[in-house]
């Protein structure tokens, strides 16, 4: 006879195998997860509570926003929780998992993913791509959400998937817990295309757009977890090639944020104001290093003048991440670089070293503010006032170092700068042909070097053999 006591009984002995099932399932699928991206851990290994922006989105967000550009600009910490392709939904989680450990004021959110081009790069994998990145019941809840119904429960438990894999050498091979991820989540890309192609402008034409539900449903939950956690949600669309189709869906992204009174930066829009160009400072699907730093610089004052971030804590451990992500981008900023004022913009605001040689003349075309450039930069010269003497300088990081009116033999972290009449001598590498003014950018331990020869005398301030970005060999 089965009696009330009985069947307590049964009813306990199955929660107790459950609840052992679930247990043994949660300790063996992290151990069974074959060759598994340790970029979530990364993040989680950052100092907590230190971020004031997170950057969400697809691989348009991971190039064109630089969080050392941001940081040199405003003074503020981010980081870009980006993924290929990245859905909305994976958006949503990805800020869940970020409020673990980060108590971000502002969040920029790429939209590209609601528009039609997001089918060009559509794939399962992008859900388990990012799903990995995510811990406990937020990665759970992340696989439920992938929208292919058979790829669902395998990515959710995904022991399933990777169980046949045991047998590999690095299965149980522990990840780095104490590693970051030294570009804070930025992708860089070098300019390969130096054309400036100007970004086509469009009319809006079709009015009637509509979106995925599941779009839709994602970015109010985004919405709605700012707003519970007072964030600031600012969404952006990176400045790459569209066409007519994408370019009224991104129009009615606007029109969606506007109804939501949710703020929205266009870099397309944009692109003329702050001097972008397809070729110079991207290809037509991803900015490149010299775009992310023009996107990043407008999207740092932008948060900066509105106020946005008001509880800034300096973090050593940050400071050191981001000293060593700006000495990668100050060096991909010079390379290839002929534009005098881009690079002496650039030398004002980063750490690098100049080696500069001055020839005086009474006539020069070194104006007002060419003299503020230079002077800028850390050069201790009038250009103006004092442009019939000479001058020979060494300056670091903004600071001279030695300067005078004399050639200069001197040594900088362990390396002889020699800066002579006839050539300039930095350690085994020997500059020649020098121009009226020469400038030599480099990287402050001289594992890079940018030698701007201009004559100053000849109609333009700019570098010699050099019509524009069409240069001689």
């Amino acid at each position: 006879m089965i009696t009330l006591k009985n069947v307590f009984k049964i009813l306990f002995k199955v929660i107790l195998i459950l609840l052992i099932f679930v247990g043994a399932w949660s300790i063996l699928t992290p151990v069974f997860r074959y060759d598994e991206s340790n970029e979530g851990n990364q993040f989680r290994n950052l100092p907590e509570d230190i971020l004031d922006i997170i950057v969400l989105g697809s691989s348009h967000a991971q190039y064109s926003m630089n969080p050392a550009v941001i940081y040199t600009e405003s003074g503020y910490y981010s980081y870009v929780l980006g993924s290929g392709c990245q859905p909305m939904s994976m958006s949503y989680h990805f800020l869940v998992e970020a409020l673990k450990t980060q108590s971000p004021e502002v969040v920029l959110l790429d939209v590209f993913t609601m528009m039609p081009a997001r089918s060009v790069c559509y794939a399962d994998g992008m859900y388990y791509n990012a799903i990995q990145q995510m811990t406990g019941l937020n990665r759970l809840e992340a696989g439920l959400d992938v929208e292919n119904d058979e790829k669902k429960y395998e990515y959710t438990f995904d022991l399933l998937m990777n169980h046949g894999k045991w047998k590999q050498d690095d299965f149980l091979e522990t990840k780095d817990n104490n590693e970051y991820n030294e570009m804070l989540g930025y992708v860089a890309q070098q300019p390969v295309d130096l054309q400036f192609n100007h970004l086509i402008p469009f009319e809006r034409q079709d009015t009637q757009i509509s979106f995925r539900e599941n779009d839709l449903e994602a970015l109010d939950k985004i919405i709605d977890l700012c707003q519970k956690h007072d964030i600031k949600l600012i969404l952006f669309k990176a400045a790459i090639d569209i066409d007519q189709e994408n370019y009224d869906h991104l129009q009615a992204i606007w029109d969606l944020a506007d109804e939501k009174g949710i703020e929205h930066v266009d870099f397309l829009a944009l692109a003329e104001e702050i001097g972008f160009t397809l070729g110079m400072d991207g290809d037509t699907w991803h900015n490149n290093t010299w775009g992310a730093q023009k996107s990043s610089k407008y999207i740092a004052n932008y948060i900066k003048e509105n106020n946005y971030v008001t509880k800034h804590q300096d973090n050593a451990t940050y400071d050191q991440l981001l000293d060593d992500l700006s000495a990668i981008t100050v060096a991909a900023l010079f390379d290839q670089n002929v534009d005098v004022y881009q690079l002496l913009d650039y030398a004002s605001k980063y750490d690098l070293t100049l080696v500069v040689k001055y020839t005086g003349a009474y006539n020069t075309t070194i104006g007002d503010y060419e003299n503020q450039l230079l002077q800028a930069a850390g050069i201790n010269f009038d250009f103006i006032n004092s442009k019939s003497q000479n001058y020979y300088g060494v300056i670091v990081d903004k600071q001279v170092v030695v300067s005078g009116n004399e050639p200069i033999d001197t040594n900088v972290n362990g390396t002889n700068i020699q800066i002579l009449q006839e050539k300039i001598v930095i350690g085994d590498q020997t500059f020649e042909d020098l121009g009226e003014l020469e400038i030599i950018f480099c990287g402050d331990n001289f594992d890079w070097f940018n030698e701007m020869s201009i004559n100053y005398a000849s109609r333009f301030f700019w570098k010699n053999g050099c019509d524009g970005w069409n240069c001689e060999e």
